[in-house]
């Protein structure tokens, strides 16, 4: 499989091809890197020419084809240096999902301008905050977001979405590689969000990263025609929020690279997307294990067989196997995938489609060309293959640091290594799992516990929708281990222990599970929330049973 994998690499990477490697720079480290990734984010818009009578976005009753997003974002940049944008300056972008919301980014970076993706989910401070951060120019928003800003002061314009003959051309500014193309905020689940900056050449070489992926599973399945066979438009949902790298990189701006269709979801509601993936045929889905696990669900009832779906992935977390199984079982004809990557490394470092997923479902997959990846110790030392550690990431793709905030740029990045605060492990043929978060891991009694493994062990069982564990003070221990389940029905806190006691060690057993008749607490892009899980424990919510 290695050697098979690294012809088609080769083939895929070599002088000419579609993603020829030149040799480059960065932060002073040699290093290889796609020729094209070396363009600037404006060359997407070519996309918008070679497409430009193709559908784009469609958003509940409006439908917008390439060339009406270049139309509409070429008017919107010249308001925007009217308004005193010049290149460098940060827009912020404050909205929920929308047509609107892409062609505000379109016109951004037309204007030559640093696109900052605020979380619009997040409180009016916390939106303030970012906007603060980032000493954004202008603040593209929404009406409601508009309003919540109003009293902080903020240039705020709500953009209207004129496609009306005569527009001028789209401008495309050049950049250098390593200039800011893009910031990302990260999810702030242990204090307030960072601006994770992504260089032009960062940005550029995750989404092509994702599409030598694509290119990889298409030749593995109809060989080397396959780049050359003509193939349909595809139509992804958009379900991940545009602020998030899960959104913004790996949907909104793989689709315009590849001309591919996005059907809007205004809200995660799993009835009404089971009929928006009927109506619009939509034939790529990804989004958390919980939104899989809804899809599943809403499917059952409706009787819908969702035969367009072609593609279903899952992200965020670790999956659980039993959620593989259910998927397969769904929709037989869609190929599944996961992978591991982070807001900082613009989009997944690793991937697993297919048979290969199959085979190895609690892996997130093998990691893919570019990517350094090492693990290692509390001290930085480097682990052996099969040891597990922190995992650091070098390459192209990796973040140049938190906007204006040195100290956090400082304590992520060495080197070039990027410290992802994940824990993992690789095997010998370079394949990556995840096993938790360095925040996550609870230390009992002296002994490392991942968290993710007890979840993934608790998920085994029969009947369990979705799973969390956690630690809690304990005098004795330090910590003890708690977990929160909630399953399709009643849950049989028996047969759960009794699982328990046959798959994990005794050390590694909850002392404590809980029941929940409600989804888990989670954050705007769908992790669960442990702190609001640890405080709901500290009230003595839900209801408890001896592991």
């Amino acid at each position: 499989m290695a050697e098979r994998d690294s012809a088609v690499v080769d083939a895929l990477t070599r002088v000419g091809a579609p993603f020829e490697l030149t040799d480059i720079v960065v932060g002073g480290v040699p290093m290889r890197g796609m020729r094209r990734a070396e363009a600037g984010l404006a060359s997407l818009f070519d996309s918008f020419d070679r497409f430009a009578d193709r559908p784009f976005v469609v958003a509940d009753d409006l439908r917008l084809s390439f060339a009406e997003v270049a139309s509409a974002a070429a008017r919107l940049a010249g308001v925007l240096v009217e308004r005193g944008v010049r290149p460098g300056d940060r827009v912020a972008l404050a909205g929920a999902n929308s047509a609107a919301w892409m062609i505000g980014f379109v016109a951004t970076v037309a204007a030559g301008a640093i696109p900052a993706l605020v979380n619009s989910r997040g409180t009016a401070a916390d939106m303030a905050h970012a906007i603060a951060l980032v000493e954004a120019k202008l603040v593209l928003a929404d009406a409601k977001r508009a309003t919540m800003l109003a009293p902080f002061g903020f240039d705020c314009l709500v953009p209207e979405i004129d496609v009306s003959p005569g527009a001028p051309p789209l401008p495309r500014p050049g950049a250098a590689p390593g200039d800011p193309a893009m910031i990302l905020f990260t999810s702030g689940t242990t204090g307030r969000a960072k601006g994770a900056t992504l260089s032009h050449r960062a940005a550029l070489t995750g989404l092509l990263l994702a599409q030598m992926a694509g290119a990889m599973i298409a030749i593995r399945m109809f060989g080397a025609d396959a780049l050359t066979m003509p193939r349909p438009q595809q139509a992804t949902l958009m379900a991940f929020p545009l602020f998030h790298v899960s959104g913004c990189h790996a949907t909104f701006l793989s689709a315009l690279a590849s001309g591919n269709r996005l059907v809007m979801a205004p809200k995660w509601e799993p009835d009404a997307i089971v009929r928006l993936i009927e109506r619009e045929g939509v034939t790529a889905v990804s989004g958390s294990p919980a939104m899989i696990w809804d899809l599943i669900a809403a499917k059952e009832r409706a009787g819908a067989t969702l035969e367009t779906l072609t593609s279903v992935s899952t992200g965020g977390q670790a999956q659980p196997v039993n959620l593989l199984d259910a998927v397969v079982a769904a929709f037989p004809r869609a190929i599944v995938g996961t992978g591991f990557g982070a807001t900082e490394t613009a989009g997944a470092i690793a991937m697993h489609t297919g048979s290969d997923y199959l085979a190895n479902p609690r892996a997130a997959g093998r990691v893919l060309p570019l990517a350094e990846v090492r693990i290692r110790d509390a001290e930085g030392r480097d682990l052996p293959v099969g040891e597990a550690g922190e995992i650091v990431v070098r390459g192209p793709m990796v973040t140049s640091g938190y906007w204006n905030d040195r100290p956090a740029s400082d304590r992520a990045l060495k080197d070039g290594w990027l410290r992802t605060g994940d824990v993992g492990a690789l095997d010998a043929a370079g394949n990556l799992t995840i096993l938790d978060r360095l925040t996550d891991m609870v230390i009992s009694g002296g002994e490392n516990i991942y968290c993710a493994e007890v979840e993934a062990a608790i998920q085994q069982n029969p009947g369990i929708v979705e799973a969390a564990a956690y630690g809690v003070p304990d005098e004795r221990l330090g910590e003890r281990l708690v977990a929160v389940v909630r399953g399709q029905g009643p849950v049989d806190l028996d047969a759960l222990a009794a699982h328990l006691r046959g798959t994990l060690a005794d050390y590694r057993r909850p002392t404590e599970i809980r029941v929940t008749q409600e989804g888990l607490p989670r954050n705007v892009l769908g992790k669960v929330d442990k702190r609001a899980l640890r405080a709901a424990h500290e009230q003595g919510e839900g209801a408890d049973a001896a592991a």
